[in-house]
């Protein structure tokens, strides 16, 4: 359908390769919903063998760089590059921009959103050049947001000489900002496990023109201050809401082999939110089928009992033998979790795409009652 790129340098986009692709399959019209390209649109444009030359030539030795990449885009990129001709190879570095969203914002990691939080004109979504162009300017803004945590993190092992250094400066030129430092600082300064105040009294050595160890720890705080940061803390007095929460979970552990308890405690501590207070009584526990072994629950909703998920498989060839009998354990997993009441669910479709029945159910011999949804 399209394939496009722009090459970056020094942090601008100084090129860009663009060409629309003519499948070999009649476009769905949920693809030209999509995308916005139908099949009279492609009707005289080159097949991908006669494209993937001039892409190919173009990428050169650069890493070819795609949100959500491993899933989609690259996978897509290799099996046609397969389907030209065994000679031919993919031989691109690929780098995946995903995870690292991922790892830096907990919200929507889409590239239109992260575009958005960024400030970045995303242009026209779902088209190959304009998303390109948006990526580009993405993977540049995260890199400066990895590199900001990257230096907040590095550098936590300095805070206590950054509290000698505040406290020598002249309290009169201290922004605010260096002043907020400072109040973080001096837990550091003053530690126990800090050893900046000792090197500095030895470089001190005695000039008096330069203040004492004892006035630098007045600055900081004072004496008393230190004593309160050094003294010895039961982990009652520094985590009192975990611990309370941990001797909770290990009143319910029964007797047996230490192996059984920490298993039996491993199970409820992934499960309990519990910090002092009561959880919420209408709290529902969303686990994989994977995770429930070993548990019960009064009551057990199985989302997702169709074919595209259970047993899942391909699109087109569907699951085989080893996966449908593994996805017919974890039905049967999840199925003896319940205590008094069990639901199963299934999608018609799916992303506008048909879900492909629900075989599970027809061999255990249930009829789908239709809900509709709001």
């Amino acid at each position: 359908m399209q394939i496009a790129a722009v090459r970056v340098r020094d942090g601008a986009i100084v090129d860009a390769f663009d060409a629309v692709v003519r499948p070999r399959v009649p476009i769905a019209p949920g693809a030209t919903q999509t995308h916005g390209l139908s099949d009279a649109d492609v009707a005289s444009a080159p097949y991908f063998e006669d494209v993937w030359p001039r892409f190919r030539a173009f990428c050169g030795e650069d890493v070819l760089v795609a949100h959500n990449g491993y899933d989609f885009d690259f996978r897509i990129l290799q099996r046609m590059v397969k389907a030209i001709g065994p000679e031919e190879r993919f031989g691109v570095h690929t780098y995946d921009t995903l995870p690292l969203a991922r790892d830096l914002f907990p919200t929507s990691r889409k590239l239109v959103d992260l575009a958005r939080q960024f400030g970045i004109e995303a242009g026209r979504s779902h088209q190959a050049l304009d998303d390109s162009r948006t990526l580009a300017k993405v993977v540049l803004a995260l890199d400066r947001e990895k590199s900001c945590r990257a230096r907040k993190t590095a550098l936590v092992s300095v805070l206590d000489q950054l509290g000698i250094a505040l406290a020598l400066s002249d309290p009169r030129s201290l922004t605010p900002e260096a002043e907020t430092f400072l109040g973080i600082c001096r837990a550091f300064s003053l530690g126990r496990y800090s050893t900046c105040l000792e090197n500095y009294e030895r470089e001190q050595a005695g000039d008096l023109s330069i203040p004492t160890v004892d006035e630098v720890i007045e600055r900081l705080g004072g004496a008393k201050l230190m004593l309160r940061v050094r003294a010895e803390k039961s982990a009652d007095e520094r985590y009192p809401a975990a611990m309370s929460r941990l001797r909770r979970l290990t009143a319910e552990i029964p007797d047996g082999p230490l192996e059984e308890q920490i298993s039996s405690f491993l199970e409820r501590a992934v499960l309990s939110k519990w910090d002092g207070v009561d959880p919420a009584r209408g709290r529902v526990n969303l686990l994989t089928l994977h995770s429930t072994k070993g548990l019960e629950f009064s009551r057990v909703y199985i989302v997702g009992v169709e074919d595209s998920q259970l047993p899942g498989g391909s699109p087109t060839s569907g699951a085989t033998p080893a996966e449908i009998e593994e996805a017919r354990r974890l039905l049967y997993v999840g199925m003896t979790r319940v205590r008094d009441r069990l639901v199963l669910t299934h999608d018609i479709t799916r992303s506008g795409k048909p879900t492909r029945g629900h075989r599970f159910l027809d061999e255990i011999g249930l009829a789908p009652a239709a809900v509709s949804a709001p």
